[in-house]
């Protein structure tokens, strides 16, 4: 049964069309993975099935009385609460209704004996209610789903404005599994999340009854929950029915398919209009032309099948630096003098690269932004080497609204002109109108590209990567790995995904 159907589905950004009349459904159980490049459209096409955006034209009908929860890749919510209040305002209605009951208990203290029965008969009403809803297991489903997620580590009591980003993505990933819906759409629920908990929730998805679809370009959990794969490309969105291996066996299979059609359909382009044009002044065959043309008039023409981007990245080394990069003596970080974490002794040499992890919180991006000078040390002290020149990327970035591309670079180097701006920019897949888009319009892959492309116009001997890969699809992970395994000067990195950095470090810092 079909839970979902959208048919004939258009929606154009600026002058950019994203979909060419997509068609697809979600069924009833169907474990559904969404791939595709870095601004194919995901996102938005997300936000579509969600209704929170109209498509030009089309149709998009959910069946009557289905219920959907959408996590958002930049979900905005009300920081101003406990996490608890968040959390338990899920079942806020069944509390009602406890509230109610117990009131009418208390009530027949005081209550006509007349009115006994019938309060009791109501209160007795409300309690099937609550045990049909199984109203009594809350306590442990909440536990369940927080201690999975690492949530409860956090403390209920705690104010959402109190976390970071990535433990309020955590929290609100939960509240999304609290409600229990029918279909659940999520847009790259990973990001935030440490390796135990992906495994947490690789295995909740595998037992969830309902179904759901799942923005994802991590590719090991793409290949732990997919049963199906829906491929976002050439405005096209393809259903491949298996598991994501089945996919990239056909994905390859289907590209070069497409692209023969493409060729042979150029090839007859060309040939019939050589034609016409050689005949249609001929007395003999001009009608004869004229029919052809006529006929190739109504040719719905293919789109030329994109291939993968091509992404170059490269770090320019500014020198060697001296046999000590980096030194932490007694370091302690946190907020409002308290550390987070005990005294931090710890030396980095040149061409090192190394890696700080940690779950969600530790302290991993607190340590990075005591480096930079961001947060004032708690106490103790570090040093940089004096010939260090620091590249960083920092996790968290927002963009004042309107900047494109070429402004946002033109802020760090004004006296670049546009064409130079543009090359430095297309290596990271930035090309065309896209460099001209307001970057809060950009999917998140793109916004990273473009914090990429500005890294890459900085010679450095120091990289300094807080979580450079969330958003990236596999492309720019290959591209950027490669950039950094080449990059002559120390890396230190902050990654959630071992399948990124496995192979590129010299060693690991982990505090769990």
């Amino acid at each position: 049964m079909a839970l979902l159907e959208c048919e004939n589905i258009n929606f154009k950004y600026t002058d950019k069309d994203l979909y060419n009349n997509v068609n697809f459904r979600i069924f009833e159980g169907e474990h559904i993975v969404v791939v595709g490049p870095n601004g194919c459209g995901k996102s938005t096409f997300m936000n579509i099935i969600a209704k929170n955006l109209i498509p030009d034209t089309g149709k998009v009908t959910w069946l009557p009385n289905i219920k959907y929860s959408y996590l958002d890749q930049q979900l905005k919510v009300d920081k101003d609460q406990q996490i608890g209040e968040y959390l338990y305002g899920v079942f806020a209605p069944l509390f009602n209704k406890e509230a109610e009951m117990n009131r009418l208990y208390d009530s027949l203290a005081e209550a006509d004996p007349s009115k006994y029965d019938k309060i009791m008969n109501r209160a007795q009403a409300i309690q099937d209610e609550l045990d049909k809803e199984n109203f009594y297991a809350i306590n442990s489903k909440i536990g369940n789903i927080i201690n999975g997620l690492g949530v409860s580590s956090y403390g209920l009591d705690t104010y959402l404005s109190k976390l970071s980003g990535g433990q309020r993505e955590k929290v609100y990933l939960a509240k999304m599994l609290l409600e229990e819906a029918d279909v659940l759409l999520m847009d790259e629920p990973t990001n935030f999340l440490d390796r135990e908990h992906i495994l947490w929730l690789i295995d909740y998805l595998n037992n969830f009854k309902g179904a759901f679809v799942v923005i994802s370009h991590d590719v090991e959990f793409s290949e732990a929950i997919a049963r199906v794969v829906w491929e976002i490309n050439n405005k096209q969105l393809v259903k491949y029915k298996g598991d994501y291996a089945f996919y990239l066996k056909e994905h390859d299979l289907r590209n070069e398919q497409m692209l023969r059609e493409y060729n042979n359909q150029q090839k007859y382009i060309k040939e019939t209009e050589d034609w016409i044009k050689a005949h249609i002044v001929r007395a003999t065959s001009s009608r004869q032309a004229k029919e052809r043309q006529r006929k190739l008039d109504r040719l719905e023409v293919l789109d030329k099948p994109q291939g993968e981007l091509k992404i170059s990245i490269h770090f320019p080394f500014s020198g060697q630096t001296g046999e000590e990069v980096l030194k932490l003596t007694n370091l302690e970080v946190g907020y409002n003098n308290k550390a987070i974490l005990p005294p931090l002794n710890l030396l980095i040499e040149k061409e090192k690269k190394v890696a700080i992890l940690g779950h969600n919180g530790v302290g991993k991006t607190t340590i990075l932004k005591t480096l930079m000078g961001t947060i004032p040390a708690v106490s103790g002290t570090f040093k940089f080497n004096n010939s260090a020149v620091i590249n960083f990327f920092e996790q968290e970035h927002t963009f004042p609204k309107g900047q494109n591309a070429i402004n946002y670079l033109r802020g760090f180097y004004p006296l670049k002109e546009d064409g130079e701006l543009r090359s430095v920019l297309a290596k990271c897949g930035i090309k065309g109108d896209l460099a001209l888009k307001d970057m809060n319009l950009m999917s998140g892959g793109e916004q990273t590209r473009v914090r990429i492309a500005l890294m890459t116009m900085k010679k450095s001997n120091v990289l300094i990567l807080d979580e450079p890969t969330n958003h990236l699809d596999k492309n720019t992970k290959a591209s950027l790995f490669e950039a950094i395994e080449e990059f002559p000067g120390s890396v230190i990195l902050v990654s959630h995904e071992k399948d990124f950095y496995d192979g590129l470090l010299d060693y690991e810092i982990n505090f769990d």
